[in-house]
């Protein structure tokens, strides 16, 4: 059984985010406010990023002043946001306001801990083969996990199993890895074709940032649901 239909979950995601724009915008005012600093230098960070992969000299190169402190602003802007935004779709408007910063420690940590989780497994096995398609083998095979940035929101506990069949797992997947990679890459290709600004990139990366979240959140729903109407039986 398809527990995550990608069409109805793609127009259900979008419809939530047109009916709450207002309450988005509202609960994104403070984490793009701490996450400004590091985003004004991280086009000198790719730079400097660019220069050491072509193997260039970085001898005269330094990093920015105060990067650390930037970054970490950058990480609690975008940990904060995520965790409202998954108690917005779940709990609703009530849940979250500009006034409800995220100060709990614990749940800091959990987020960013998973966080590690999925990036050191999705780009260890690429490091150590060198093979880059291993990286999506690995987001596949991992990808029930990073349902628990739901549970992290809602300070439920983890959980590792979820029951998924091979397609929900699949759509799953698709829902956050392949369609939004593919959203980015075709635009990046359409835009410069076009000779537009890149600007128009980084808004449709944007809004690709915020579908991904709602739909993550959407996902979650029907799984949840799914497991409790199969536990009830």
């Amino acid at each position: 059984m398809n527990l995550l239909p990608i069409n109805k979950i793609i127009l259900a995601s979008f419809a939530f985010a047109l009916t709450h724009w207002k309450k988005i915008i509202e609960i994104s005012i403070l984490p793009v406010l701490v996450s400004l600093p590091f985003l004004l230098i991280l086009p000198q960070i790719l730079e400097l990023v660019e220069t050491a992969f072509k193997g260039g000299d970085l001898a005269d190169s330094t990093l920015p002043e105060g990067m650390v402190i930037y970054l970490l602003l950058f990480l609690y802007g975008y940990l904060s946001l995520a965790i409202n935004m998954y108690r917005l779709v779940i709990l609703g408007p009530q849940s979250v306001s500009l006034k409800t910063p995220i100060f709990n420690f614990n749940q800091i940590a959990r987020f960013i801990g998973l966080t590690l989780i999925v990036g050191l497994a999705t780009t260890v096995p690429v490091i150590l083969t060198g093979l880059g398609f291993l990286q999506l083998v690995a987001y596949f095979l991992i990808i029930p996990i990073t349902l628990n940035f739901i549970n992290i929101a809602l300070q439920n506990p983890s959980q590792y199993k979820w029951g998924l069949n091979f397609i929900s797992q699949a759509n799953l997947f698709l829902l956050q890895v392949i369609i939004p990679a593919l959203i980015g890459m075709i635009t990046t290709f359409l835009f410069n074709a076009a000779g537009l600004p890149e600007f128009f990139e980084w808004v449709v990366k944007i809004v690709v940032f915020y579908w991904s979240l709602v739909n993550l959140a959407l996902c979650y729903q029907l799984i949840i649901k799914s497991n409790t109407l199969n536990t009830s039986r």
